[in-house]
Protein backbone atom coordinates (compact mmCIF):
# COMPACT_ATOMS: atom_id res chain seq x y z
CA UNK A 1 0.00 0.00 0.00
CA UNK A 2 2.23 2.88 -1.23
CA UNK A 3 1.65 6.21 0.50
CA UNK A 4 2.92 9.50 -0.90
CA UNK A 5 4.83 11.69 1.56
CA UNK A 6 4.69 15.49 1.43
CA UNK A 7 6.76 18.20 3.12
CA UNK A 8 5.23 21.68 3.30
CA UNK A 9 2.74 20.66 0.62
CA UNK A 10 5.39 19.30 -1.80
CA UNK A 11 5.51 15.60 -2.72
CA UNK A 12 8.97 14.33 -1.78
CA UNK A 13 8.81 10.53 -1.57
CA UNK A 14 6.93 7.28 -1.18
CA UNK A 15 6.38 5.07 1.86
CA UNK A 16 5.53 1.43 1.17
CA UNK A 17 5.25 -2.02 2.69
CA UNK A 18 5.28 -3.91 -0.62
CA UNK A 19 8.10 -6.19 0.47
CA UNK A 20 5.60 -8.88 1.46
CA UNK A 21 8.29 -11.47 2.00
CA UNK A 22 9.90 -9.40 4.78
CA UNK A 23 6.99 -7.40 6.16
CA UNK A 24 9.30 -4.38 6.41
CA UNK A 25 8.55 -0.78 5.46
CA UNK A 26 10.61 1.27 2.99
CA UNK A 27 10.86 4.98 2.26
CA UNK A 28 12.28 6.34 -1.00
CA UNK A 29 12.84 9.99 -1.86
CA UNK A 30 11.90 11.20 -5.31
CA UNK A 31 14.87 12.29 -7.46
CA UNK A 32 16.22 15.79 -6.89
CA UNK A 33 14.55 16.61 -3.57
CA UNK A 34 16.26 19.58 -1.90
CA UNK A 35 17.69 19.35 1.63
CA UNK A 36 15.20 21.99 2.78
CA UNK A 37 12.43 19.44 2.15
CA UNK A 38 13.88 16.68 4.33
CA UNK A 39 11.23 14.52 5.97
CA UNK A 40 13.40 14.45 9.11
CA UNK A 41 16.68 15.71 10.51
CA UNK A 42 17.65 12.03 10.69
CA UNK A 43 16.64 11.24 7.08
CA UNK A 44 18.18 13.79 4.69
CA UNK A 45 17.66 13.38 0.92
CA UNK A 46 21.31 14.03 0.12
CA UNK A 47 22.56 10.62 1.20
CA UNK A 48 24.19 8.48 -1.46
CA UNK A 49 21.06 6.55 -2.35
CA UNK A 50 18.37 8.69 -0.67
CA UNK A 51 16.49 5.55 0.30
CA UNK A 52 15.65 4.26 3.74
CA UNK A 53 14.68 0.60 3.71
CA UNK A 54 13.94 -2.21 6.12
CA UNK A 55 12.10 -0.45 8.95
CA UNK A 56 10.24 -2.71 11.36
CA UNK A 57 7.14 -0.56 11.47
CA UNK A 58 7.06 3.07 10.43
CA UNK A 59 10.31 5.07 10.45
CA UNK A 60 10.34 6.79 13.86
CA UNK A 61 9.98 10.34 12.42
CA UNK A 62 6.70 9.30 10.77
CA UNK A 63 5.26 8.21 14.12
CA UNK A 64 5.32 11.74 15.57
CA UNK A 65 1.68 12.48 14.75
CA UNK A 66 0.16 9.02 15.10
CA UNK A 67 -2.86 9.25 17.43
CA UNK A 68 -2.62 7.76 20.90
CA UNK A 69 -4.79 7.45 23.97
CA UNK A 70 -8.32 8.87 23.70
CA UNK A 71 -8.05 9.72 19.99
CA UNK A 72 -6.81 6.24 19.07
CA UNK A 73 -9.53 4.61 21.17
CA UNK A 74 -12.17 6.78 19.48
CA UNK A 75 -10.87 5.69 16.07
CA UNK A 76 -10.99 2.06 17.18
CA UNK A 77 -14.61 2.35 18.34
CA UNK A 78 -15.84 4.43 15.41
CA UNK A 79 -13.88 2.93 12.50
CA UNK A 80 -12.54 -0.38 13.76
CA UNK A 81 -14.74 -2.31 11.32
CA UNK A 82 -13.35 -0.44 8.32
CA UNK A 83 -9.61 -0.09 8.91
CA UNK A 84 -6.90 -2.07 10.66
CA UNK A 85 -6.35 0.27 13.59
CA UNK A 86 -3.30 -1.69 14.76
CA UNK A 87 -1.65 -1.27 11.34
CA UNK A 88 0.38 1.93 11.64
CA UNK A 89 0.57 2.46 7.88
CA UNK A 90 -3.22 2.18 7.58
CA UNK A 91 -3.61 4.56 10.51
CA UNK A 92 -1.20 7.02 8.92
CA UNK A 93 -3.18 6.89 5.68
CA UNK A 94 -6.34 7.70 7.64
CA UNK A 95 -5.08 10.79 9.49
CA UNK A 96 -2.03 11.64 7.37
CA UNK A 97 -3.32 14.93 5.89
CA UNK A 98 -4.20 16.34 9.31
CA UNK A 99 -0.88 16.03 11.10
CA UNK A 100 1.16 18.38 13.26
CA UNK A 101 4.35 19.75 11.69
CA UNK A 102 5.20 20.04 8.02
CA UNK A 103 5.13 16.37 6.98
CA UNK A 104 1.83 15.00 5.67
CA UNK A 105 0.84 11.72 4.06
CA UNK A 106 -1.41 10.98 1.10
CA UNK A 107 -1.53 14.61 -0.02
CA UNK A 108 -0.86 18.18 1.12
CA UNK A 109 -2.24 19.16 4.54
CA UNK A 110 -5.99 19.58 4.80
CA UNK A 111 -7.62 22.38 6.76
CA UNK A 112 -11.41 22.48 6.58
CA UNK A 113 -12.59 25.89 7.78
CA UNK A 114 -16.15 24.79 8.61
CA UNK A 115 -14.95 21.90 10.75
CA UNK A 116 -12.42 24.10 12.53
CA UNK A 117 -15.14 26.65 13.19
CA UNK A 118 -17.24 23.88 14.73
CA UNK A 119 -14.38 23.03 17.09
CA UNK A 120 -13.83 26.64 18.12
CA UNK A 121 -17.53 27.20 18.74
CA UNK A 122 -17.56 24.15 20.99
CA UNK A 123 -14.48 25.45 22.83
CA UNK A 124 -16.19 28.79 23.42
CA UNK A 125 -19.34 27.23 24.84
CA UNK A 126 -20.20 26.83 28.54
CA UNK A 127 -20.00 23.06 28.22
CA UNK A 128 -16.79 22.96 26.19
CA UNK A 129 -15.33 19.63 27.32
CA UNK A 130 -18.51 17.65 26.63
CA UNK A 131 -19.08 19.26 23.23
CA UNK A 132 -15.47 18.69 22.20
CA UNK A 133 -15.71 15.06 23.32
CA UNK A 134 -18.79 14.61 21.11
CA UNK A 135 -16.86 15.92 18.09
CA UNK A 136 -13.97 13.58 18.86
CA UNK A 137 -16.25 10.54 19.18
CA UNK A 138 -18.06 11.28 15.90
CA UNK A 139 -15.05 12.22 13.72
CA UNK A 140 -11.84 10.95 15.34
CA UNK A 141 -10.09 10.51 11.99
CA UNK A 142 -9.83 14.30 11.73
CA UNK A 143 -7.10 14.53 14.37
CA UNK A 144 -3.49 13.56 13.73
CA UNK A 145 -2.29 14.71 17.15
CA UNK A 146 -0.34 12.43 19.47
CA UNK A 147 -0.72 12.26 23.25
CA UNK A 148 -2.73 10.34 25.80
CA UNK A 149 -5.02 13.25 26.71
CA UNK A 150 -7.82 13.99 24.22
CA UNK A 151 -6.79 16.84 21.94
CA UNK A 152 -7.54 18.30 18.52
CA UNK A 153 -6.01 20.87 16.20
CA UNK A 154 -7.38 23.84 14.28
CA UNK A 155 -5.63 25.65 11.44
CA UNK A 156 -5.03 29.08 9.95
CA UNK A 157 -7.46 30.08 7.19
CA UNK A 158 -8.06 33.03 4.93
CA UNK A 159 -9.20 36.18 6.73
CA UNK A 160 -12.92 36.15 7.42
CA UNK A 161 -13.35 32.40 7.85
CA UNK A 162 -11.78 31.93 11.28
CA UNK A 163 -10.94 34.40 13.99
CA UNK A 164 -7.72 33.91 15.90
CA UNK A 165 -4.61 31.76 15.55
CA UNK A 166 -4.36 28.05 14.88
CA UNK A 167 -4.65 26.07 18.11
CA UNK A 168 -4.30 22.77 19.86
CA UNK A 169 -7.36 22.22 22.05
CA UNK A 170 -7.12 19.77 24.95
CA UNK A 171 -9.95 18.85 27.25
CA UNK A 172 -10.69 16.87 30.40
CA UNK A 173 -11.73 13.23 30.25
CA UNK A 174 -13.59 11.23 32.92
CA UNK A 175 -10.28 9.72 34.06
CA UNK A 176 -8.51 13.10 34.24
CA UNK A 177 -11.02 15.62 35.52
CA UNK A 178 -9.27 18.93 36.11
CA UNK A 179 -6.29 18.17 33.87
CA UNK A 180 -6.84 21.30 31.77
CA UNK A 181 -6.74 23.78 34.65
CA UNK A 182 -3.80 21.96 36.28
CA UNK A 183 -1.82 22.09 33.03
CA UNK A 184 -2.68 25.76 32.64
CA UNK A 185 -1.31 26.48 36.12
CA UNK A 186 1.82 24.42 35.36
CA UNK A 187 2.47 26.44 32.19
CA UNK A 188 2.01 29.66 34.14
CA UNK A 189 4.58 28.38 36.66
CA UNK A 190 7.04 27.66 33.83
CA UNK A 191 6.51 31.14 32.43
CA UNK A 192 7.30 32.75 35.79
CA UNK A 193 10.87 31.37 35.75
CA UNK A 194 11.58 32.27 32.14
CA UNK A 195 10.71 28.95 30.46
CA UNK A 196 9.13 29.68 27.08
CA UNK A 197 5.58 28.36 26.73
CA UNK A 198 2.95 28.79 24.01
CA UNK A 199 0.17 31.29 24.57
CA UNK A 200 -2.87 29.58 26.04
CA UNK A 201 -6.15 30.17 27.85
CA UNK A 202 -8.82 28.14 29.60
CA UNK A 203 -12.31 27.77 28.21
CA UNK A 204 -15.29 29.20 30.08
CA UNK A 205 -15.91 25.95 31.98
CA UNK A 206 -12.22 25.52 33.01
CA UNK A 207 -12.42 22.03 31.47
CA UNK A 208 -10.53 22.65 28.22
CA UNK A 209 -7.28 24.38 27.34
CA UNK A 210 -6.71 26.29 24.09
CA UNK A 211 -3.00 26.42 23.17
CA UNK A 212 -1.56 28.41 20.28
CA UNK A 213 0.26 26.10 17.87
CA UNK A 214 4.02 26.59 17.69
CA UNK A 215 4.53 24.32 14.66
CA UNK A 216 3.43 27.21 12.42
CA UNK A 217 5.42 30.30 11.50
CA UNK A 218 4.02 33.86 11.71
CA UNK A 219 2.92 33.64 8.08
CA UNK A 220 1.29 30.23 8.54
CA UNK A 221 4.30 28.29 7.20
CA UNK A 222 4.35 24.75 8.56
CA UNK A 223 7.48 24.15 10.61
CA UNK A 224 9.30 20.90 11.14
CA UNK A 225 8.40 19.33 14.48
CA UNK A 226 10.28 16.25 15.70
CA UNK A 227 10.14 14.84 19.19
CA UNK A 228 13.06 13.34 21.08
CA UNK A 229 11.71 9.84 20.53
CA UNK A 230 12.01 10.18 16.76
CA UNK A 231 15.35 11.99 16.90
CA UNK A 232 16.80 9.29 19.16
CA UNK A 233 15.67 6.53 16.80
CA UNK A 234 13.08 5.19 19.26
CA UNK A 235 9.63 3.96 18.34
CA UNK A 236 6.80 5.88 19.99
CA UNK A 237 6.18 2.88 22.25
CA UNK A 238 9.67 3.48 23.66
CA UNK A 239 8.90 6.95 24.96
CA UNK A 240 9.62 5.86 28.54
CA UNK A 241 12.77 3.88 27.70
CA UNK A 242 15.00 6.89 27.06
CA UNK A 243 16.81 9.09 29.54
CA UNK A 244 17.36 12.74 30.39
CA UNK A 245 20.82 12.33 28.91
CA UNK A 246 19.17 11.47 25.56
CA UNK A 247 17.50 14.88 25.60
CA UNK A 248 20.79 16.75 25.94
CA UNK A 249 22.38 14.54 23.27
CA UNK A 250 19.50 15.52 20.96
CA UNK A 251 20.57 19.15 21.29
CA UNK A 252 24.26 18.30 20.82
CA UNK A 253 23.53 16.21 17.71
CA UNK A 254 21.13 18.51 15.88
CA UNK A 255 21.24 22.09 17.19
CA UNK A 256 23.83 24.51 15.79
CA UNK A 257 26.79 24.78 18.21
CA UNK A 258 26.19 28.54 18.51
CA UNK A 259 22.70 27.83 19.92
CA UNK A 260 23.42 24.79 22.07
CA UNK A 261 24.21 26.55 25.36
CA UNK A 262 20.96 28.50 25.26
CA UNK A 263 18.85 25.44 24.43
CA UNK A 264 20.62 23.29 27.01
CA UNK A 265 19.97 25.91 29.66
CA UNK A 266 16.28 26.03 28.77
CA UNK A 267 16.05 22.24 28.77
CA UNK A 268 17.78 22.00 32.14
CA UNK A 269 15.28 24.49 33.57
CA UNK A 270 12.36 22.57 32.09
CA UNK A 271 13.52 19.30 33.63
CA UNK A 272 13.95 20.85 37.07
CA UNK A 273 10.52 22.48 36.86
CA UNK A 274 8.91 19.19 35.75
CA UNK A 275 10.37 17.58 38.85
CA UNK A 276 9.10 20.37 41.12
CA UNK A 277 5.62 20.01 39.59
CA UNK A 278 5.72 16.22 40.02
CA UNK A 279 5.15 15.75 36.32
CA UNK A 280 5.59 11.99 35.89
CA UNK A 281 4.81 12.10 32.18
CA UNK A 282 7.80 14.13 30.97
CA UNK A 283 8.77 11.40 28.50
CA UNK A 284 10.70 11.43 25.22
CA UNK A 285 7.73 12.56 23.12
CA UNK A 286 7.20 15.64 25.28
CA UNK A 287 10.44 17.34 24.23
CA UNK A 288 11.03 18.37 20.63
CA UNK A 289 12.93 20.47 18.10
CA UNK A 290 11.27 22.82 15.62
CA UNK A 291 12.73 24.25 12.41
CA UNK A 292 11.84 26.01 9.17
CA UNK A 293 13.19 25.55 5.66
CA UNK A 294 16.74 25.93 6.97
CA UNK A 295 16.97 22.55 8.63
CA UNK A 296 20.49 23.28 9.86
CA UNK A 297 19.11 25.53 12.60
CA UNK A 298 16.53 23.61 14.64
CA UNK A 299 15.75 24.90 18.12
CA UNK A 300 14.23 23.46 21.27
CA UNK A 301 10.45 23.85 21.21
CA UNK A 302 8.46 25.71 23.87
CA UNK A 303 7.45 23.60 26.86
CA UNK A 304 4.27 21.57 26.38
CA UNK A 305 2.27 18.79 28.06
CA UNK A 306 3.39 19.81 31.56
CA UNK A 307 1.11 18.35 34.23
CA UNK A 308 1.17 17.40 37.93
CA UNK A 309 0.36 13.75 37.23
CA UNK A 310 0.37 12.77 40.91
CA UNK A 311 -3.10 14.32 41.19
CA UNK A 312 -4.43 11.22 39.41
CA UNK A 313 -1.53 8.81 40.00
CA UNK A 314 -0.44 9.46 43.61
CA UNK A 315 2.58 7.14 43.44
CA UNK A 316 3.76 8.39 40.05
CA UNK A 317 7.51 8.63 39.48
CA UNK A 318 9.65 10.37 36.82
CA UNK A 319 9.16 9.14 33.27
CA UNK A 320 12.87 8.96 32.38
CA UNK A 321 16.01 7.82 34.11
CA UNK A 322 19.00 10.16 34.37
CA UNK A 323 21.65 8.39 32.26
CA UNK A 324 21.63 6.54 28.97
CA UNK A 325 23.81 3.67 30.16
CA UNK A 326 22.46 3.15 33.68
CA UNK A 327 19.28 1.19 34.32
CA UNK A 328 17.95 2.88 37.41
CA UNK A 329 14.54 3.35 38.95
CA UNK A 330 13.01 6.77 38.48
CA UNK A 331 13.35 8.98 41.54
CA UNK A 332 12.45 12.60 42.11
CA UNK A 333 15.43 14.93 42.37
CA UNK A 334 17.35 15.49 45.55
CA UNK A 335 20.33 17.87 45.63
CA UNK A 336 22.77 15.22 44.41
CA UNK A 337 20.61 14.21 41.46
CA UNK A 338 20.32 17.86 40.42
CA UNK A 339 24.11 18.15 40.52
CA UNK A 340 24.36 14.97 38.41
CA UNK A 341 21.87 16.38 35.91
CA UNK A 342 23.94 19.56 35.58
CA UNK A 343 27.04 17.44 34.92
CA UNK A 344 25.18 15.41 32.26
CA UNK A 345 24.21 18.70 30.61
CA UNK A 346 27.82 19.86 30.73
CA UNK A 347 26.71 22.81 32.88
CA UNK A 348 28.37 22.25 36.25
CA UNK A 349 28.36 26.00 36.87
CA UNK A 350 24.57 26.24 36.73
CA UNK A 351 22.97 26.69 40.17
CA UNK A 352 20.43 23.92 39.74
CA UNK A 353 19.57 23.73 43.45
CA UNK A 354 18.93 27.46 43.66
CA UNK A 355 16.83 27.31 40.52
CA UNK A 356 14.84 24.40 42.01
CA UNK A 357 14.04 26.65 44.99
CA UNK A 358 12.84 29.43 42.66
CA UNK A 359 10.68 26.94 40.75
CA UNK A 360 9.00 25.80 43.96
CA UNK A 361 8.13 29.38 44.93
CA UNK A 362 6.99 30.25 41.40
CA UNK A 363 4.78 27.17 41.17
CA UNK A 364 2.95 27.93 44.42
CA UNK A 365 2.36 31.54 43.38
CA UNK A 366 1.11 30.49 39.93
CA UNK A 367 -1.23 27.87 41.38
CA UNK A 368 -2.60 30.40 43.89
CA UNK A 369 -3.30 32.91 41.14
CA UNK A 370 -5.24 30.37 39.07
CA UNK A 371 -7.11 29.09 42.14
CA UNK A 372 -8.47 32.57 42.86
CA UNK A 373 -10.33 32.60 39.53
CA UNK A 374 -11.15 28.88 39.28
CA UNK A 375 -14.71 27.63 39.16
CA UNK A 376 -15.88 25.44 42.07
CA UNK A 377 -15.61 21.64 42.22
CA UNK A 378 -14.58 19.46 40.41
CA UNK A 379 -11.81 21.22 38.43
CA UNK A 380 -10.83 23.47 41.34
CA UNK A 381 -10.46 20.41 43.56
CA UNK A 382 -7.88 18.94 41.17
CA UNK A 383 -5.93 22.20 41.16
CA UNK A 384 -5.99 22.40 44.97
CA UNK A 385 -4.64 18.87 45.19
CA UNK A 386 -1.91 19.74 42.67
CA UNK A 387 -0.86 22.71 44.78
CA UNK A 388 -0.73 20.56 47.92
CA UNK A 389 1.41 17.98 46.11
CA UNK A 390 3.90 20.62 44.98
CA UNK A 391 4.06 22.16 48.46
CA UNK A 392 4.60 18.78 50.17
CA UNK A 393 7.31 17.93 47.65
CA UNK A 394 9.09 21.23 48.36
CA UNK A 395 9.19 20.39 52.07
CA UNK A 396 10.67 16.93 51.38
CA UNK A 397 13.41 18.32 49.12
CA UNK A 398 14.39 21.03 51.59
CA UNK A 399 17.37 19.08 52.93
CA UNK A 400 19.14 22.30 53.81
CA UNK A 401 17.86 25.51 55.44
CA UNK A 402 16.16 27.85 53.03
CA UNK A 403 13.84 30.80 53.25
CA UNK A 404 10.49 30.24 51.61
CA UNK A 405 8.88 33.18 49.91
CA UNK A 406 5.34 33.51 51.23
CA UNK A 407 3.11 35.69 49.12
CA UNK A 408 -0.58 36.43 49.42
CA UNK A 409 -2.76 34.52 46.99
CA UNK A 410 -3.26 36.50 43.81
CA UNK A 411 0.15 38.24 43.92
CA UNK A 412 1.21 38.85 40.33
CA UNK A 413 4.91 39.51 40.83
CA UNK A 414 7.00 37.60 38.30
CA UNK A 415 10.04 35.47 38.99
CA UNK A 416 12.22 36.56 36.09
CA UNK A 417 14.56 34.47 33.96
Amino acid sequence: MPLDVYVAGTRVGVLSDEAIETGLIDFDYLPGVDESLSVSLTMPPDSEVATYHGFIGLPPPFEVSLPEGAVLEAIRQRLGKHIQVDDDLALLKLIGRRTIGRVSFGGPPLAESEFDQKILEAARSRNAANRLAEILRSEPHMFGVSGVMPKMATHLHERGTLVGAANIIKFDSPDFVGASIVEYACLRACERVGIRVPRCHLTEDDAALVIERFDLGPDGERLGFEDACALSGLRRTGKYSGSLEHLFRMIENFVDPADQLEDKTVLLKQLIMCDVLRNGDAHMKNFALVYGRDIRHPRLSPAFDVLTTQVWLPQDTPALRLRMDVRESGEWFDDERIRTLCRIAGMEGFDGIGFRDRCQDAALVAFDQVLVKALPYPTKDALSRARDIVERASVRTAVRPRTRVRRPRGDSAGEGG
